[in-house]
């Protein structure tokens, strides 16, 4: 299935003349990029798990993206999912800010704080969550490493509840301002309330490939499971327009 998906983003890629706000050279990872004062981008997320034992299910993010200061920024996302033989149906909605702890360049690593909710249409596990991470990054030439230490809290109102702790992180090469070529890891602990319930955890890998230029950018990238805990594969593609 994702050789396919893989071959179908390319060209979507190369044949759409792609013109980068809040350029993102990463698909989990984030850079300390955030929207100038009164910008605005559009965002569409898919992503797409595949695994031996299940259905393959694909989720489908809308965001709105607004900067409201140099130092802050918002954003607004619909989101809807679609397990393989089952209906398509809106899934939840989630709010986020980032505020940056300087202007570029005046603090080591360009830190920015960020911070989520998202609610679910429905009752059950993780109906609700909240997710801090600390963005941080740094260029060297034409080569970017980002680092995302990550908190979140998922809880129900049946009090069912667990806390995830994880890391992700990626580095990339842009031989051309257009092209960005990279490597990306993501991971986590799991950690449950119920002890009835055995803590998990779950690392992947893989790479990640960027284009951009003008106000629009175009990335995707897969990774595997590098454990028996973590999906067999992972997709996802974002397709970021200015306004």
């Amino acid at each position: 299935m994702y050789q396919k998906l893989l071959l179908l983003a390319l060209a979507i890629l190369i044949a759409v003349p792609s013109v980068n706000a809040d350029r993102r050279k990463y698909v989990w990872t984030y850079q300390t990029t955030t929207m100038a004062p009164n910008a605005t981008e559009l965002e569409f997320y898919t992503t797409g798990v595949e695994n031996a034992t299940s259905s393959d299910k694909w989720e489908y993010r809308v965001e709105v993206e607004q900067g409201i200061t140099p130092k802050f920024d918002i954003s607004i996302y619909q989101i809807f999912t679609q397990t393989e033989g089952e209906s398509f149906r809106w899934d939840a909605i989630q709010l986020r800010g980032r505020y940056r702890l300087g202007l570029a360049g005046e603090v080591l690593f360009d830190p920015v704080l960020y911070a989520e909710y998202r609610r679910k249409l429905d009752h059950g596990v993780g109906q609700n969550k909240f997710e801090a991470k600390i963005l941080l990054d740094k260029n060297f030439d034409k080569l970017n490493i980002a680092v995302n230490p990550v908190y979140e809290y998922l809880w129900a109102t049946d009090e069912f509840s667990y806390t995830e702790i994880g890391l992700d992180a990626g580095i990339s090469y842009a031989p051309t301002f257009k092209i960005a070529i990279g490597l990306e890891s993501t991971t986590r602990q799991y950690y449950y309330k119920d002890p009835s319930l055995e803590n998990k955890y779950k690392t992947s890998f893989g790479p990640t490939l960027s284009f951009a230029s003008g106000d629009n950018y175009y990335t995707m990238g897969v990774a595997w499971g590098l454990n028996d805990k973590a999906n067999d594969a992972q997709f996802r593609l974002i397709m970021g327009i200015g306004l």
